[in-house]
């Protein structure tokens, strides 16, 4: 070739071309561009980027959750305030008919107090951490005030009081609060007893206090004389084996100046008392109620209602003398709440299990004063403006009476339950089942197959009410269970391991918990005893003791599975109770999906066991666990269901004391152990942890403020869900639906539908442009309408949209939508479809129809839509210049619902 020359058979404006084109793919590729490529750089994923794969609350409300504190604004007592021990705070405006959550967004969910500045009631104050000494008592975080009627919320200070009984407004400054800190449950701390602020909560002075373990537990103002306050100091603390409550560091204290200087007040009072709960008459200031727990005497009974000392007192000269009128103080570590009629003193009421009535000034009580309520009262405001209108926290919700107490009106509209687990079923839709703090064991559907009637309105969807849960009984309810091969067989307990076996179908109910024999050592049974069905064979229970029982034969036989696996403590293992301090029991175990007979087990003294076949061998692995404090309890074992040599532990160290998060793994049995707490936040325990049905990457763990969950087995966490701060107790995977449900202690049950995007997911779904990820099948049904939900009042919950939910991942905004098309298995276009072409996972829904609805031909017989029929289709996503992608869809139709003959 000569010089200058070019080569044969290409002509020179075609090298020019190619030089043109070399240049433009490589600027392309630097701005990640380049023509026929997917790739993109990666994008760090953030909560915002799952936002379709959000909470859906299903309640229930009918049994609502415990009530600590109440406040109204007296000029409008339409408008009051409900601060709940573990599910927030809420306002309604018009008498309960309607709720808004106020603190969903807060770093805490327990509330101790609320107070609203009467002068003006947007200004409000809140204390955080509720003064109930419960072993299930949350926590909080200090003092929180309000100027907008609790639109935003300032933290103003008292971090490490942890519970707040009580805060008390100067009525003529709204800048000057009092503050009844109780202090930590499960250890000593300083930072307790009465605080006063005179400038909004910028600065505190500690102007009561005893020692490190007297903290105040209630406090109230002379309604005539702002300077004059009576406190109530109670020393406390629970261990996880124990508590202590009560001591000559108690007592009645009050100021005449402010808070300057405070006199403990002894005339007529028992040297050692225990909680106390205070009034003060508002017709005269001078008379102050109490009712006063007092061990001086001795206790004949464990749940006695009389005290020998202690009772219910009144002083007529401001505190300086005290008459005791009556001997009533029911559970008072529980309770200690008093109530005067503001206009009639003869009216005493005094909380308790029951609502007890008093009509002599305290003399004499009668049970039942309120009737037909749900049991365990502990907050009531009385409308000084209207006294016939009472309003009463239990541990069921809220009740509103307006004719003294005679009838009652529950508010069963908040969904406030508080779930420690859940189990579901497999029916079509599934139910869900759970045990709840005060409220025995309820089930209910997931979904409903009713819709409301939308007379003049647009569909709301929201199917799922009160009247669809049922109760299956007992008392407090823990662990439940359901039969995979026959949703009619449940299990479930009450306290201390009292399982029972119900049939749905026919009522019959059994008993079925494991008993010594007569002269034999007691078994122990945890509060909250675990047990779970074999995955293997659901005619076999697995139960928690200080042993490992094996029930089977659908529980009518048992065996013991092992010997005692507790430290064993005998100076833990005498008290007495309720078993909530019943100590040295097993909290948790599982056995392996993958292999019979492996079973993981963790106890509430710290230890962890493995047994590999089914009980003859045990191995104990607690000497192994490296950077947890010794003896902390273990709060679930989660078998992995993909290795058999994989387990996830979570430890719950708040009764010690410890509010650190901590969450173990292992991949060789128990052999070696490593942290996976990763960027989990400080300060939240974790109470729960499940692994991905499909994606072993994938984690789930619920903590005391929220749930999280991880792509990288535990690596990096991130806030999921959009719940509201809440604790998350249990969680469960549907195996067929792929929904994540969701057991919070204080907002009842949650449904994240379908997280089969995580259970799918890869890292190469953010370095990937878009990413189309395989439907779950869709099952089509017909819903039926339900009518008579009128008005506002009524709860309800939201049934998720019908259909197929179709989910794709973006990468990059390219200012487009995405273009979804589903085609049969002849590849015949059915529908078309559109979605968001942003950042982040998206959800489509295809309502299992075909053509677009503008498109469709009405039926004069039916208004129900007409579903395409069953069988397998395909859905293509195109997006920009990205190739196509698709996945596969099952689609099932109920029998009867199937499209008609064309």
């Amino acid at each position: 070739m000569k010089p200058g020359g070019r080569a044969a058979g290409r002509p020179a404006a075609d090298t020019r071309s190619w030089i043109l084109l070399a240049v433009l793919g490589a600027w392309l590729s630097l701005v990640g561009a380049a023509p026929h490529t997917s790739a993109f750089s990666p994008l760090t994923l953030e909560p915002r980027h799952l936002k379709p794969l959000s909470g859906r609350s299903i309640g229930p409300a009918n049994m609502g959750g415990r009530i600590s504190g109440l406040a109204a604004v007296e000029k409008d007592p339409s408008t009051f305030y409900v601060a709940t021990g573990t599910g927030g705070l809420f306002k309604t405006a018009n008498q309960g008919t309607t709720w808004s959550p106020l603190f969903d967004k807060q770093s805490v969910a327990s509330i101790g107090a609320v107070a609203a500045w009467q002068k003006n009631p947007q200004v409000l104050w809140v204390g955080t951490g509720e003064a109930n000494s419960r072993n299930s008592s949350s926590w909080g975080d200090g003092v929180y005030r309000s100027l907008d009627g609790g639109r935003t919320w300032t933290h103003v200070g008292l971090e490490a009081t942890r519970h707040i009984a009580r805060v008390v407004l100067d009525p003529a400054d709204s800048n000057t609060a009092y503050v009844a800190a109780l202090g930590r449950l499960w250890g000593e701390n300083p930072e307790r007893g009465v605080f006063k602020t005179h400038d909004g909560g910028r600065t505190w002075q500690p102007v009561l206090q005893v020692d490190a373990r007297t903290g105040a537990v209630d406090l109230a103002m002379d309604p005539g004389d702002s300077r004059i306050l009576y406190a109530a100091l109670y020393p406390r603390l629970r261990r996880p084996w124990s508590f202590a409550g009560g001591g000559a560091s108690g007592g009645i204290f009050r100021t005449r100046d402010g808070g300057r200087t405070w006199t403990k007040l002894t005339q007529g009072l028992p040297k050692r008392t225990g909680r106390i709960g205070l009034d003060v008459y508002r017709k005269d200031p001078r008379h102050v109620y109490a009712v006063v727990e007092s061990d001086e005497g001795g206790q004949l009974e464990e749940f006695e209602e009389r005290s020998r000392n202690g009772g219910i007192y009144r002083s007529e000269d401001g505190g300086d003398h005290w008459t005791r009128l009556s001997a009533y103080a029911p559970r008072p570590f529980y309770f200690s709440q008093i109530r005067v009629q503001p206009d009639d003193e003869s009216r005493i009421y005094v909380l308790g299990t029951d609502v007890f009535v008093s009509d002599d000034g305290g003399r004499t009580f009668r049970g039942r004063g309120a009737r037909n309520l749900h049991p365990d009262a502990h907050a009531m405001w009385i409308d000084p403006l209207h006294p016939a209108h009472v309003l009463l926290g239990t541990d069921g919700g809220v009740f509103q009476s307006f004719d003294r107490g005679e009838n009652w009106d529950f508010l069963n509209n908040l969904a406030i339950g508080e779930f420690y687990t859940l189990a579901l079923d497999r029916r079509q839709p599934y139910w869900v089942y759970g045990g709840l703090q005060d409220n025995q064991t309820w089930g209910g559907p997931s979904q409903s197959r009713f819709d409301p009637e939308p007379f003049l309105e647009e569909p709301k969807h929201d199917g799922i009410t009160n009247d669809q849960w049922f109760c299956l009984g007992g008392g407090d309810g823990f662990y439940v269970a359901v039969d995979p091969t026959n949703p009619d067989l449940v299990y479930y307990e009450s306290q201390g391991a009292h399982v029972q076996r119900l049939n749905l179908a026919t009522g019959a109910r059994r008993g079925v918990r494991p008993s010594n024999k007569e002269g034999e050592p007691r078994f122990r049974f945890n509060w909250n005893s675990p047990f779970v069905l074999s995955p293997h064979d659901p005619s076999v229970l697995w139960l928690g003791g200080n042993h490992v029982f094996r029930l089977y034969d659908h529980g009518e036989k048992w065996e013991l599975a092992s010997p005692d696996l507790t430290t064993q403590d005998p100076t833990k293992m005498v008290t007495g109770g309720s078993a909530a301090e019943t100590y040295c029991t097993i909290t948790t175990l599982q056995e392996s999906p993958r292999v019979k007979g492996l079973i993981w087990v963790g106890t509430d003294d710290g230890k962890v066991w493995l047994t590999r076949d089914g009980g003859g061998h045990w191995t104990d692995l607690t000497g192994r666990l490296r950077g947890v404090p010794r003896g902390s309890y273990i709060s679930r074992i989660e078998a992995s269901h993909h290795d058999p040599g994989t387990a996830y532990v979570a430890i719950d160290a708040h009764r010690t004391d410890d509010l650190h998060a901590y969450l173990l793994a292992t991949r060789d049995y128990g052999k070696t152990w490593s942290s996976i707490v990763g960027d989990l936040p400080a300060g939240a325990p974790v109470k729960v942890v499940r692994e991905g049905l499909t994606n072993p990457q994938l984690l789930f763990a619920g903590t005391e403020f929220g749930l999280y969950t991880s792509l990288d087995r535990g690596l990096h966490w991130m806030k999921f869900g959009e719940l509201p701060t809440v604790a998350v107790d249990d969680l469960a995977l549907h195996p067929r639906e792929r929904d994540l449900v969701v057991a919070t202690h204080g907002r009842s049950l949650y449904v994240v539908d379908d997280v089969g995007a995580l259970e799918h997911w890869s890292p190469a779904v953010l370095r990937d442009s878009v990413t189309l990820f395989p439907p779950r099948a869709a099952y089509g049904f017909q819903r039926r309408t339900m009518s008579g939900l009128w008005g506002q009042r009524m709860f309800s919950a939201k049934n998720p949209p019908a259909g197929a939910a179709i989910d794709y991942f973006v990468t990059q905004d390219r200012d487009e939508e995405v273009s979804i098309t589903v085609a049969d298995s002849a590849n015949h276009e059915v529908r078309k479809l559109s979605g968001p072409g942003t950042p982040g996972l998206h959800r489509v829904v295809w309502d299992l129809q075909a053509r677009d609805p503008l498109e469709r031909i009405g039926r004069a017989e039916s208004d129900q839509p007409v579903f395409v029929p069953r069988g397998r289709y395909v859905v293509k996503l195109t997006y920009g210049k990205a190739r196509e992608r698709k996945q596969d869809l099952q689609v099932m139709i109920e029998p009867g619902a199937e499209p008609p003959p064309e």
